[in-house]
């Protein structure tokens, strides 16, 4: 089913319940939105350009023939021109910047559909043919409105302020064949400090300063207790059995009766490095299974 641009223009969020091939074919779509709003945003941007270069131009030479001292039919008549091109280059100026900003806006972070459409053939291998995939996939800015979270004030710096964000822009869920479920996220964290600060002059100056955080990757693998029950007897071995990308940091590790969550930070320099970001969740899975296998051992011992 195609995807309707309009409603992705408005939203950024693609959402769906659906088998592999459909959500292939939907991120291949989006691939095309995404390539024909490259083209566009830079052909209206050099559009945007001439239309400038040219209303500079019409503008100059407009304010010298209007200050010339002798008035004839003739410039006179050749200055209403120039205030009619004039007009017509801001026109085409404004129509440019406001169709770049559309596309801009459809101007995707290829990554994010790379990285989800890798991701999901990984995980389908060890799915049933049938399996449904429950995807939430997200393209809004990272200082949009929807992803503040709160707003603190500065520890520190007296009448300054501290906005948060979390951009949670990728979620899937779905289950093995083994009847383990998958919760995989992954979240941009940012915090920009804004306020007033006096400079070296005297006078008082408004300033704004960003930290990203990095990305924090989730993962809950919630197991059937009958085949992996003895897992919660392995808490104090689990940590050993993490290996991750060597550029990730291992967050948190916990092991419930009924799953293991485990959380990874990912440093701002690598967010968005795809291959670093496979390798990242692709090893968080298979130390989860690690784990898993040897309860499964465990387990049949015991019976």
């Amino acid at each position: 089913m195609p995807i309707e641009v309009s409603q992705l223009r408005e939203t950024l969020i693609y959402t769906i319940q659906s088998p592999l091939v459909n959500i292939l074919d939907d991120l291949e779509q989006i691939k095309e939105i995404d390539v024909v709003a490259e083209s566009k945003q830079k052909e209206y941007l050099e559009k945007a350009l001439f239309y400038f270069v040219g209303l500079v131009s019409a503008l100059f030479l407009t304010a010298i023939l209007i200050s010339q001292n002798t008035k004839t039919l003739i410039l006179s008549l050749f200055i209403a021109l120039l205030v009619i091109i004039d007009i017509a280059l801001i026109i085409g100026l404004s129509y440019a910047l406001v169709e770049r900003g559309k596309f801009k806006r459809l101007n995707f972070k290829n990554y994010r559909y790379d990285l989800t459409k890798q991701l999901l053939q990984m995980l389908f291998r060890d799915m049933d043919a049938a399996s449904i995939f429950d995807l939430k996939l997200s393209f809004r800015p990272l200082e949009s409105q929807e992803n503040k979270i709160g707003t603190i004030p500065h520890p520190y710096k007296p009448g300054w302020k501290i906005d948060n964000y979390r951009d949670e822009w990728l979620g899937i869920q779905g289950q093995f064949v083994d009847k383990t479920r998958f919760y995989l996220s992954l979240t941009e964290l940012f915090k920009k400090q804004y306020g007033w600060k006096r400079g070296s002059s005297g006078k008082q100056k408004y300033k704004t300063k960003s930290s990203h955080l990095g990305l924090d990757i989730n993962l809950k693998l919630a197991y059937p207790q009958r085949r992996y029950g003895a897992v919660k007897l392995l808490q104090n071995e689990v940590n050993n059995a993490v290996q991750l990308h060597p550029s990730s940091t291992l967050r948190l590790i916990k092991i419930t009766d009924k799953a293991i969550h485990i959380n990874v930070r990912v440093p701002r320099q690598f967010d968005e490095d795809k291959n670093i970001l496979y390798a990242t969740i692709t090893s968080m899975f298979l130390s989860c299974y690690q784990v898993l296998n040897l309860a499964k051992r465990l387990s049949k011992q015991s019976v």
